[in-house]
């Protein structure tokens, strides 16, 4: 599960990486006045909002977990999953929260309680442990 924590701080580090060598293009032909367009000079300003937003939501977040991680330091939960709280999006709402985990933690459709290990800011599933079903 670790594994894809790991994949997924790469690809937003890529991405954000790609927009920025864009801005920087995109920077170099506005000052070196050679935009065939006018809507050309607006777009370094839809890069930074949209690097503004990956950074902000995805990459340092996680990186911010990468330390809870390598300390092995994460938040651990109890909760109650009944049968229609995995919709089968690799996305878990369970006390309010949406955890996030990888392909093959849990079915859609399964239900029962778990201790749940996660990191505390991206609410990624590290660890699952099923303590049995969810009495009626």
């Amino acid at each position: 599960m670790i594994i894809y924590f790991i994949l997924g701080l790469l690809a937003s580090f890529a991405l954000v990486s790609a927009l920025i060598a864009l801005l920087i293009m995109f920077l170099r032909k506005n000052w070196n006045h050679a935009n065939k367009t006018r809507l050309s000079y607006l777009v370094p300003l839809v890069l930074i909002a949209a690097i503004t937003f990956i950074s902000m939501s995805q990459f340092i977040p996680r990186l911010l977990d990468l330390v809870q991680l390598a300390s092995r330091q994460y938040s651990v939960r109890e909760v109650d999953i009944p049968g229609d709280a995995i919709p089968g999006n690799r996305t878990m709402t369970a006390d309010g929260l949406t955890f996030y985990f990888p392909p093959g933690v849990f079915d859609a459709g399964e239900k029962g309680r778990y201790q749940i290990t996660y990191t505390p800011r991206t609410f990624f599933i590290i660890n699952v442990v099923r303590f049995g079903d969810v009495p009626d």
